[in-house]
């Protein structure tokens, strides 16, 4: 029988499952790639929804957070998962009223142990520490369906206890410590033939889009424009904090003006990752003060770090730049500015530590996630028709293929080199943000920082079940023992 504790949480953590809405029955799956249409989901928070889907993607303005459709278990149920590529494990069923938007969460359908008949529960339990938040969680094995594909035996974890996150999430990160402790869900996925290679591409789009994509497996080159640059993954000992992360190298920033003239930063180095789970992007201190003055009008927050700029800027026609050697994405003022709860924020916090490109930037890039080889592949994001191609397996997995798409007209007139100077710490902002705020807004997960725990064996689950009744099958770890491991970290938990 599953623990008391385990037992109680999935049951009385929050309201019963919502009937999930109705989803469109056209799915297409390809030879090495998955892909299945957008379904949008409706909540109480306003939405900003993002482009064609693989598997169904959103965007929340209140807490921005992407998310996919999965279903899990037998028979399936449908749950919703933060996309995280800041992290390597998936785990669901969040604790709502421990929520940062605990409404939120609740109108998010839950999953049900006792109704599946393909759960294996094992003795292990972790506790992941994200940059905002933390989860509690107990791993089992279990049948997963993202898209059209379907994953066998699958380890997930399934909260006990969780703080500040309003949906589980799928991680697609590498291992951050180096070596994987189990097979994550891109490992699962190749080894049981559904991609050829630990890669998949993620296109978020503009934050007024109603479509998002993320292919397992593949690209489609009708959604970016010209050749994908391909970028090497910093090693784990040239990162910041010596986690193996989405780590790239980024040579410059600039601005690009409604007039088409363009200020850029001088040659940079600065190692970068890509977090699809970080509503904002993090960039040295520097640069958070360089792009801050280049807007009029903008304010600075002391209180949430925050600089609040005119909404009538969002809807002017410029972006801001961001410079990966030959590559140049440029993010639209209206994607880079935050629009939350009548406000309007800049899309960018200081931090010297571990800077992060989060979905301010990624709305404007078409990435392409390449574990097995270690590459990242950007380019412009656009929008110009669907054209699916697989990723293969070995050196050159990765198409080379061309984007379909060319640049708009507008392009800029001039370049001034070096104006914008991102080496120089600039003096106390002058301009204070005087008014109350926007509240109860969330900017995370953001990336998993450590594992504060690691109770028990996840080499195999505990008990085989039974093919009529999957409810209690396996573990054994009892309320006593998840219970010491919770107490045990707490004081390490990141709330």
């Amino acid at each position: 029988m599953l623990p008391l504790l385990f037992a109680a949480t999935l049951l009385g953590s929050g309201p019963a499952s919502a009937a999930p809405e109705a989803r469109s029955s056209l799915v297409i799956r390809g030879d090495g790639f998955i892909r299945s249409p957008v379904n949008a989901i409706q909540a109480p928070a306003p939405k900003l929804r993002v482009r064609q889907s693989e598997v169904k993607i959103e965007n929340q303005r209140t807490g921005t957070r992407y998310a996919v459709d999965i279903e899990v278990g037998t028979p399936p149920q449908p749950l919703t998962l933060i996309l995280d590529t800041g992290s390597p494990d998936t785990w669901i069923n969040p604790t709502c009223s421990f929520a940062n938007v605990p409404e939120d969460c609740e109108t998010f359908p839950r999953y049900d142990y006792t109704k599946s008949r393909s759960i294996n529960a094992t003795r292990a339990v972790n506790t992941l520490v994200y940059g905002i938040g933390n989860s509690t969680i107990q791993y089992v094995f279990e049948t997963v369906k993202i898209g059209s594909a379907t994953i066998n035996n699958q380890i997930i974890g399934i909260g006990i206890e969780t703080h500040n996150i309003p949906l589980g999430i799928l991680g697609l990160s590498p291992p951050v410590g180096g070596e994987n402790e189990y097979p994550y869900v891109l490992d699962t996925m190749k080894s049981q033939g559904l991609i050829k290679s630990r890669a998949f591409s993620l296109d978020l789009r503009t934050v007024d889009s109603p479509d998002g994509a993320l292919i397992f497996g593949g690209i489609d080159t009708g959604k970016y424009i010209g050749a994908l640059q391909k970028l090497p993954m910093l090693p784990i000992e040239q990162t910041p904090r010596g986690a193996d992360r989405y780590y790239v190298n980024m040579t410059g920033v600039g601005l690009t003006y409604p007039d088409g003239s363009v200020t850029r930063s001088q040659q940079i180095s600065v190692p970068v990752f890509l977090d699809s789970g970080g509503t904002l992007s993090r960039l040295p201190t520097p640069i958070f003060q360089a792009f801050a003055a280049s807007f009029e009008g903008a304010e600075f927050d002391s209180r949430s770090g925050f600089y609040f700029l005119p909404c009538d800027v969002a809807d002017l026609e410029g972006s801001v730049d961001f410079y990966f050697g030959g590559k140049v994405i440029r993010v639209p003022f209206n994607d880079f500015i935050w629009h939350v709860q009548g406000y309007c924020v800049l899309g960018v916090l200081p931090d010297d530590e571990e800077p992060v490109l989060g979905d301010t930037f990624l709305r404007a890039a078409y990435v392409v996630f390449d574990q097995d080889n270690r590459n990242l592949h950007i380019a412009q994001a656009a929008n110009c028709g669907t054209n699916l191609v697989a990723i293969g397996s070995g050196r050159d997995a990765v198409p080379s293929q061309t984007g379909a798409c060319t640049a708009t007209a507008g392009r800029p007139v001039a370049t001034a080199q070096g104006g914008l100077d991102v080496t120089a710490t600039r003096s106390s902002p002058t301009a204070l943000f005087t008014g109350e705020g926007p509240t109860g807004i969330g900017v995370g997960p953001g990336p998993v920082a450590t594992r504060v725990s690691g109770s028990g064996s996840l080499s195999e689950p505990t008990g085989t079940g039974s093919a009529d009744n999957g409810a209690g099958k396996g573990a054994g770890i009892g309320f006593g023992v998840v219970a010491a491991v919770v107490a045990a970290n707490v004081l390490g938990w990141i709330i």
